[in-house]
């Protein structure tokens, strides 16, 4: 664990020498000899993990090197901060900045001196204690281009999450929910333990074909341990998808009972299915029984629980149904399918050693994918080396194997995705994960290093397929092949935040883990139940993040001027307006939601981040300021709703603009947005029709990256093969995976263009116009495409040709005309 916070700071030493060699000049060597020894101990410390007990003298003296590397990366960026600090005064306090620049160096030589010395005193405590056998790092394998081909040769995006062995269960239980007898609102509810696929269950009947067609309103929530009523109210409304989004934003602000009341009127009268994942107590069914109808529709309710008691103590129509362990058959069968994705030839001997493996597993399936997640990514003669391992682990049989199991898991990654997995405890249980979200963390937080062929989103996402790959990870939510969202189980959550705990790498507050605030951890996350936390009672000057998940009761004044080093700021929960009068130098990710400051505050707080990486304020009140980031050559991801004029320089790394107007898009340099993937322009329909500026098409040809496009207008005329620079082009927007267009009026057949786009899957129209009567697909048109959704008015006829959209799933047709649209 610790050698993954080591090769990360070994790597900003690295940065460090090379951005700031002048500066370094006067203490090169000892910062050499610094990054030479900590590279050593790194070497050391990746054999005292692989070890299969680290002794008592070896954890204290890694706690240690642990403490060392923190204190590293202070020195560094707290003299980075000085640095850019003085290079922005102005005035008279300019002229002060050369006598305080020669003192910052002093100071900086004076702690790597002190550094040196104490990393020397460290290593012989080492060689004094006989802590092990240094060991020189591993060569080869170690360049980030290399471990990123390794990652893009292992992963298999596409592959299907299957369940085993719950066939029984699923048909035994689908029985009851289409029983077409019981016309009274009936629960299921499903128990067992920890791991043995709850969850898994009630999502495959969830998604099952006879279930959505017999009930129209679906909706999934979950509880855990850590509920809020409200929440979870609020997530079934969202869920069932029949309330606009001005009206949920309107209802945020409903107390529990209101929530109930307008739940309730939702569903009045109809057949619904609601499935309320993982309850741990009874009290939470207790608060959401009165929001259902017990109406005479047929209606269905599906719990799952941990607790016996829970499932069994329902009051009304309930059946309470076991889940039991897998059999070895199952079990064998269910480590089949993913152990041996990348063995051509199973042997006895290695088939032998599986079964011995499986047969530990005593038919958990958790521990069964993620057993089969390790032994995929290894050749045959190392499956001895992973059975031998379990078995010195394992001294009775008292003892479990799903803890060593993810144990083991967890040492094998690399270190990268070691920080990747315990960056997961920041997150509230059965949180689920944009994965957007994620990335962008993970990217700012300084953990993940590109190359000359990815982009370092493009990394990051690898990393945690990795994770989804070794079963450590969930995917929840795929669009277009590519998770959106994931889910970590209980239990692996459980053992990310013991090692980050282990690791002073996170720490967490909420109401059922009473905890004080650190002064010595660089990430401090607040959960929503902890309603008697204060901001202002902290006192950790090194933080480097901040997130706050939730919502609270009392206004919050976050002191940001105190924490130089802040490197994350993410505030999804409705808190006061904080203090910014100082520079947040190493500030790269900020988000805000809700009512999080006042909006006015937003421009000011911007300007004092000048290297920042992500802005998201998708989910404040409109933006009125003008928001000028010409200076900010790191941005990677821009979103919120952008009404006042919005200023992008020479922005090469930009991927993510959503939502910009017409107006603010027209004054852009769009040859400079080379890398701009996710894309969001709307008409600004405050001003008259004669002062808005219309998107032409040509203007996105420029966008040779873009990936995704939705363009909003009112009622505004898109030219598209008219256009000159449109027609002269060969291939017409090549990276195009999804477009939507809203409010568009079409006087020409957009389709002979639109299925040009050789990558194109999505395509969606949204309240448009077509003045043309017939729309036409030509044979072999949208090749890719996979999702094709018309809403437009007086269209006639949609006229599709034989062998047209080959890989077609979902095609939904809207019009006011009554005529027939679609000929085939």
């Amino acid at each position: 664990m610790v050698d993954a916070i080591t090769e990360f700071v070994v790597g900003k030493i690295g940065n460090y020498l090379i951005e700031e060699a002048s500066m370094f000049m006067a203490v090169k060597e000892d910062l050499e000899e610094l990054k030479t020894e900590l590279t050593c101990i790194h070497g050391y410390l990746k054999d005292v993990e692989a070890r299969e007990r680290e002794d008592e003298v070896s954890k204290e003296w890694s706690k240690l090197v642990l403490d060392f590397a923190y204190d590293v990366e202070d020195v560094f960026d707290t003299y980075h901060f000085k640095l850019e600090e003085r290079s922005q005064r102005r005035g008279l306090r300019r002229l002060t900045n050369k006598i305080g620049r020669k003192m910052d160096a002093y100071s900086v030589v004076d702690d790597i001196k002190i550094l040196k010395r104490r990393i020397l005193d460290i290593t012989r405590k080492r060689e004094t204690y006989g802590i092990g056998g240094l060991k020189e790092p591993q060569g080869g394998g170690s360049t980030s281009s290399l471990r990123v081909r390794q990652l893009r040769r292992a992963r298999s995006v596409d592959q299907e999450e299957v369940v085993v062995g719950l066939e029984d269960d699923a048909k035994i239980l689908l029985e009851k929910l289409l029983d077409y007898e019981e016309k009274n609102r009936f629960i299921i509810s499903i128990f067992g333990m920890g791991g043995l696929g709850k969850t898994a269950l009630a999502r495959k009947l969830y998604n099952s074909g006879d279930v959505k067609e017999r009930f129209k309103y679906r909706a999934w929530t979950y509880v855990s341990q850590e509920y809020k009523t409200g929440d979870i109210l609020m997530r079934i409304i969202r869920s069932l998808g029949m309330t606009s989004v001005e009206d949920l934003e309107k209802i945020k602000k409903f107390a529990e009972e209101e929530l109930e009341v307008y739940l309730h009127g939702l569903l009045e009268g109809k057949k619904y299915l609601v499935v309320v994942d993982d309850i741990w107590e009874r009290e939470a069914w207790e608060s959401l029984k009165r929001a259902l109808p017990c109406n005479h529709e047929g209606s269905r309710v599906i719990i799952t629980t941990r607790i016996k008691a829970v499932a069994e103590g329902l009051d009304g129509r309930f059946y309470a149904h076991k889940l039991r362990f897998l059999t070895f058959e199952e079990s064998w069968e269910l480590f089949e399918q993913r152990a041996f994705r990348n063995i051509q030839r199973k042997d006895e001997d290695l088939l032998k050693t599986g079964k011995e493996m499986v047969q530990k597993c005593r038919g958990l399936p958790l521990c069964i994918v993620v057993l089969a997640g390790l032994l995929s990514r290894k050749t045959p003669s190392e499956w001895n080396d992973v059975c031998n391992s379990l078995w010195r682990r394992l001294k009775d049989d008292s003892i479990h194997v799903a803890p060593i199991v993810f144990d083991l898991s967890f040492k094998e990654l690399r270190h990268e995705s070691k920080l990747c997995f315990l960056y997961l405890s920041i997150f509230p249980e059965d949180y689920e994960i944009d994965l957007e979200k994620l990335i962008r963390l993970l990217v700012a937080e300084g953990f993940i290093q590109g190359d000359e062929e990815m982009m370092m989103e493009d990394v990051a996402r690898y990393y945690i397929e990795e994770l989804i790959d070794r079963s450590l990870l969930e995917a929840v939510r795929r669009d277009r092949g590519k998770v959106m969202s994931c889910r970590i189980h209980d239990l692996l959550r459980d053992v990310a935040i013991k090692k980050s705990k282990e690791l002073n790498f996170v720490n967490v507050y909420n109401d059922h883990v009473s905890q004080h605030s650190s002064t010595t951890c660089r990430r401090e996350v607040v959960h929503h139940q902890f309603e008697r936390y204060r901001s202002e009672k902290c006192k950790n000057k090194r933080m480097r993040s901040f997130l706050y998940f939730g919502e609270l009761k009392f206004l919050v004044r976050l002191d940001v001027e105190k924490l130089k080093l802040l490197r994350v700021l993410d505030l999804e929960a409705n808190l006061g307006p904080f203090a910014s009068n100082g520079d947040l130098i190493h500030l790269r990710y900020l988000r805000l939601e809700g009512f999080s400051l006042r909006v006015f505050d937003i421009a000011a707080i911007i300007s004092k981040s000048r290297f920042l990486q992500t802005l998201d304020a998708d989910h404040v009140c409109f933006i009125y300021d003008t928001i000028d980031l010409r200076k900010f050559t790191s941005l990677r991801h821009v979103i919120g709703k952008f009404v006042g004029e919005l200023l992008i320089g020479d922005a090469a790394n930009l991927q993510t603009l959503r939502s910009i107007s017409s107006d603010s898009w027209s004054k852009l340099k769009h040859e400079l947005l080379i890398n701009l993937r996710d894309l969001f322009i709307y008409e600004d329909s405050n001003k008259s029709k004669e002062r808005r500026v219309t998107v032409s098409w040509a203007s996105l040809t420029k966008l040779r990256s873009l990936r995704v496009l939705k363009l909003v207008a009112d009622r505004r005329y898109l030219s598209l093969e008219s256009e000159e620079a449109v027609r002269s082009m060969d291939v017409i927007s090549p990276s195009l995976e999804s477009v939507t267009l809203v409010g568009i009026t079409f006087e020409e057949d957009p389709m002979p263009f639109l299925q040009k786009m050789p990558r194109l899957e999505d395509l969606i129209f949204e309240n448009c116009d077509y003045w043309g009567g017939k729309m036409s697909v030509s044979e072999q048109g949208f090749g890719r495409l996979r999702k094709l959704k018309l809403f437009i008015n007086r269209l006639d006829e949609l006229q599709i040709e034989e062998e047209a959209m080959p890989n077609l799933i979902e095609l939904v047709v809207q019009t006011d005309n009554s005529k027939p649209i679609a000929s085939v």
